[in-house]
C-alpha cells in the first residue's frame, strides 16, 4: 500500500495508474478516493493517474486535532503525494 509523508507526519494513502502526462485526482469532504474510480479507468488509457485519500479518510491517517486540518494543509498534503509518487508537474 503506497504511502506519502506529509510535513507533520500524516501518512497519505495514494493510487496511480497509466503512464503518460500525469493527473492527480483530489477529493473533498463528499466524498472519498474511491469517488475518483471512473476517471481513473478512463484517463489512465493514456496518462499516469494518480488519486489518495486525503487526511482525516482511511486508509490515510486520521488526525485528532482540529490543527491538522486546514486549506493550506490540503495544498500541501497535494504535494507530499506528488513527491512520493516522483511527479514534478501534473494537472489537478
Amino acid at each position: 500500500m503506497p504511502k506519502a509523508s506529509a510535513s507533520d507526519g500524516v501518512q497519505l494513502y495514494f493510487e496511480e495508474a497509466g503512464r503518460g502526462t500525469p493527473i492527480v485526482f483530489v477529493h473533498e469532504f463528499g466524498g472519498n478516493h474511491w469517488s475518483w474510480e471512473p476517471q481513473m479507468n478512463f484517463f489512465s488509457r493514456r496518462h499516469r493517474c494518480v488519486t489518495y485519500a486525503a487526511r482525516g479518510f482511511p486508509p490515510s491517517d486520521v488526525p485528532d486535532s482540529v490543527d491538522a486540518y486546514s486549506q493550506a494543509i490540503a495544498a500541501d498534503d497535494i504535494i507530499a503525494v506528488m513527491d512520493a509518487a516522483g511527479i514534478e508537474t501534473a494537472h489537478l
